[in-house]
């Protein structure tokens, strides 16, 4: 029992700490509503349930057995991370910028899947919670749950408070593109210092 409330102390912290996905919600909740926010949400924990997939299976092994493969998928990932950035940033003075278009169930996906740090979670931190190897698969299932669970209802509420106060902020809405723009790059950057 304290293993799981400390695997769900974890978990809130993690999905209340920013990251790319934060910087998703916050953005197109800003620029759009809940509503329209809905598919990167929903996109964030589709890529998560992928990430622990991944992590759990195959990347764990390729992560252990070569080094080299481990950092070259750091780096694509934290490319795709930097991308949005510039992405956010080129478009963060013109009509069609990436808020006005919103950031969608594809981007959400992409994100939490691409997110370097998102598939080194699942892998080191599932050993630490899973009590024998003979329920690994269960355990992991139900942990991966719990953690998507967790993230898509902070989502929601971040999301749901920030519709309540974004007619405020849209009086400041490039400077807040530009800033989510520089934040994602520096995510994106700090995958290649580590």
């Amino acid at each position: 029992m304290e293993s799981q409330l400390a695997f769900l102390a974890i978990c809130l912290a993690s999905a209340a700490s920013p990251g790319p996905g934060g910087l998703a919600v916050v953005s197109n909740s800003i620029n759009h509503n809940l509503r329209r926010t809905l598919p990167v949400i929903f996109g964030i924990a589709t890529g998560l349930m992928l990430a622990s997939l991944l992590a759990n299976t195959w990347l764990l092994a390729v992560i252990h057995s070569s080094e080299q493969a481990f950092q070259i998928m750091t780096w694509l990932c934290s490319g795709y991370i930097a991308y949005l950035g510039c992405k956010a940033l080129y478009y963060a003075n013109s009509t069609m910028t990436i808020a006005a278009q919103g950031y969608s169930f594809k981007n959400g996906v992409l994100i939490s899947l691409l997110n370097p740090k998102t598939l080194v979670f699942f892998g080191a931190l599932f050993p630490m919670f899973v009590p024998s190897n003979e329920h690994f698969v269960a355990y992991a299932v139900m942990l991966t749950i719990e953690l998507v669970m967790v993230t898509l209802i902070i989502h929601v509420l971040i999301s749901s408070a920030i519709d309540k106060v974004s007619h405020v902020l849209k009086n400041h809405i490039v400077l807040i593109n530009r800033i989510t723009g520089l934040l994602f790059i520096g995510l994106g950057v700090s995958g290649f210092m580590f």
